[in-house]
């Protein structure tokens, strides 16, 4: 299946001042969610954005703060799992879409277990392997496999920004692209 923009959520877990740089790809996942969530307020594609614990694991890093721009709230939590949270529960639900992208940190922990939750009660679920991370190298790929095995769709940053641009004639493909893709 591809991803269709009008049925999108963008969801970003946790990428945060004290968790992002423990991680083994910090700078390629701040890259990749600043500018997923840049181009998904360009094509209105709404997103969430969570925080786990901020007193204690700081907030989402200034780069997607700066990307999101200063209107955009960020749903905290203590539940690993976005899903398990009412309030980002109740957020998906009524954004009324199907499609949840989902990107941050760590992949084997609150992105596998949202996801995984996520796909559960329905949902379309795409996981953006280059704009999350683990610790370790190899808990990320585990983590990706076992979500390959629940019917989750691997993607990666650049399948995501085409498949929701879908044609190459449009004034925001030439100027996304442009900005973007590296």
């Amino acid at each position: 299946m591809l991803i269709r923009k009008e049925d999108s959520l963008l969801l970003i877990i946790d990428v945060q001042e004290r968790t992002v740089p423990q991680t083994e790809a910090p700078r390629e996942v701040i890259n990749n969610c600043a500018h997923l969530v840049s181009i998904s307020k360009e094509l209105e594609v709404p997103s969430i954005i969570t925080e786990h614990n901020p007193k204690a694991q700081g907030k989402t890093i200034i780069d997607i703060r700066l990307a999101a721009g200063e209107e955009k709230s960020y749903q905290e939590k203590e539940e690993l799992s976005c899903w398990l949270n009412e309030k980002i529960k109740q957020s998906i639900t009524e954004s009324g879409k199907r499609q949840i992208i989902v990107c941050g940190v760590e992949t084997h922990i609150n992105v596998l277990q949202t996801a995984v939750d996520l796909q559960t009660a329905g949902y379309e679920v795409f996981v953006v392997a280059n704009a999350c991370s683990s610790r370790e190298n190899l808990q990320h790929i585990y983590a990706l496999q076992r979500l390959s095995h629940n019917d989750v769709e691997i993607v990666s940053y650049e399948m995501v920004v085409y498949e929701w641009l879908r044609t190459s004639s449009s004034e925001q493909y030439k100027e996304i692209t442009g900005k973007y893709i590296l």
